[in-house]
């Protein structure tokens, strides 16, 4: 669903892997193994299973890329102070041109407001349920709120209660599961599904969902500044390359 997925994140996403879990959420510390299923106009190489890491409640996440599909973004999002610690590798960019200034490693925090979020996304959990990779699922309506909010833009996703943090901080902030099968449109010629097809526990320490070395702190308005200078290099890009036409 185009409108939730913009409002909620640029992709990207975590689960974890393993048979015959029996957990709880907020204690359970391991890896997901996601299956990406893409379906339109799509990409050539885009991946197709994805990995992230819990640990109690703390998750760590890679994002995808809107512009290229590529992993490019990384970040720890803890549910017990509902803050999301942003990684950003621009290290392959040279430090002139439209990049200049933004080689390096970067890191910023973000603090979502779940109040917030609370006015403009409603879960409605419809009682349908299912085994996925192992466990226990429920059927749950995303449901937009607001003045332009339509029913076409709702979208059902399936979630459990046995594993990840208590309080979901990426794809569904506020949410009080953990997302095992959700839907990621982009644009009405490409989208996403993802699925948990493994929940391995055990393979995740504190340690593994840490701020990485090699980091400096920048603000979230830097780093949004430097998303509109890409996106403007971008599109100068493709004018030029329909002049040459």
């Amino acid at each position: 669903m185009k409108k939730i997925a913009k409002t909620i994140a640029l992709c990207a996403f975590a689960l974890f892997f393993g048979m015959n879990v029996m957990a709880q959420q907020g204690d359970w510390a391991g890896q997901v193994k996601y299956k990406l299923t893409w379906q339109g106009n799509v990409p050539q190489g885009v991946p197709t299973e994805w990995t992230s890491k819990v640990y109690k409640n703390l998750e760590s996440t890679d994002f995808i890329n809107y512009i290229s599909l590529n992993g490019f973004l990384k970040t720890i999002n803890n549910s017990n102070n509902n803050m999301v610690t942003y990684m950003v590798d621009f290290s392959m960019f040279p430090d002139e041109g439209p990049t200049e200034g933004m080689s390096g490693k970067w890191y910023f925090k973000d603090k979502v407001d779940l109040a917030k979020i609370a006015e403009k996304i409603k879960y409605e959990y419809t009682g349908n349920t299912k085994e996925i990779a192992g466990v226990k699922c429920q059927e749950v309506k995303v449901i937009p709120l607001g003045s332009d909010a339509k029913e076409e833009d709702s979208e059902l996703i399936w979630v459990t209660k046995e594993v990840g943090p208590k309080v979901c901080m990426t794809y569904y902030p506020g949410l009080d599961a953990f997302p095992m099968e959700f839907p990621m449109q982009f644009s009405s010629e490409l989208s996403i599904t993802f699925t948990v097809t493994e929940l391995q526990k055990g393979k995740a320490s504190q340690a593994d969902l840490m701020l990485e070395t090699g980091y400096e702190e920048i603000s979230k308005e830097d780093f949004q500044e430097w998303m509109q200078k890409l996106q403007g290099a971008a599109q100068e890009g493709a004018a030029e390359d329909d002049d040459d036409m």
